[in-house]
């Protein structure tokens, strides 16, 4: 895959758990920076009884829409205190879409199955990646933004910027990370098992 100057690629290796999948790994804070959001769409959908994705990152102000492909009837709900909401029982077919206004973690239920979890991360800027099983990521996943409707997210100016990663069951990592002229940043992340820190101080 082409990586641009300006982007921050890398690979996390966690330690103690099975696969380096669905780790967040995030810019804390860019310069200002205007995204046009009006055509992004986002989805947490309900398939054999899982969330899909388990992890989905979304920026401020972003609507999810929580479709129901089951065969069954679920009822969504949060109680975060970055969006609390309890969506109620509805029926396979149906669909029902949430508004988070607020940066921070979302963790997600289901009533009806205990066994049902997933997170919700409000973030404040474009640039982010979730990892694949190999623990890869590239800051911006221009792949990941427009599939979500979000185009034409520049890579990052040159300078030092503060990287953090979030999963349930690890802690944060932080990491400086100088962002060159030309060319890409590349790093490595080792968080280890415990419980993260909340996305943003």
């Amino acid at each position: 895959e082409k990586t641009w100057a300006g982007d921050i690629v890398g690979i996390v290796k966690p330690q103690g758990l099975r696969t380096a999948e669905n780790i967040l790994v995030y810019v804390v804070k860019t310069p200002p920076l205007s995204v046009d959001t009006s055509q992004a769409r986002y989805l947490m959908d309900q398939k054999q009884l899982t969330f899909i994705p388990h992890i989905l990152p979304v920026l401020v102000g972003a609507r999810v829409d929580f479709p129901n492909n089951d065969e069954v009837a679920h009822n969504v709900f949060s109680l975060s205190r970055t969006k609390k909401f309890n969506l109620g029982s509805y029926k396979p077919g149906g669909s029902k879409t949430v508004v988070f206004d607020r940066p921070g973690m979302v963790d997600l239920r289901c009533d009806v199955h205990q066994e049902m979890n997933a997170y919700i991360l409000v973030l404040k800027n474009p640039y982010f990646a979730v990892t694949d099983k190999q623990g890869r990521f590239s800051i911006p996943d221009q792949r990941f933004l427009e599939a979500q409707g979000l185009k034409g997210v520049p890579t990052l100016a040159p300078g030092e910027y503060l990287i953090k990663t979030w999963h349930e069951k690890l802690k944060t990592v932080k990491q400086k990370v100088e962002v060159p002229a030309n060319g890409e940043a590349s790093i490595v992340l080792k968080p280890k098992r415990g419980a993260p820190g909340v996305l943003y101080k």
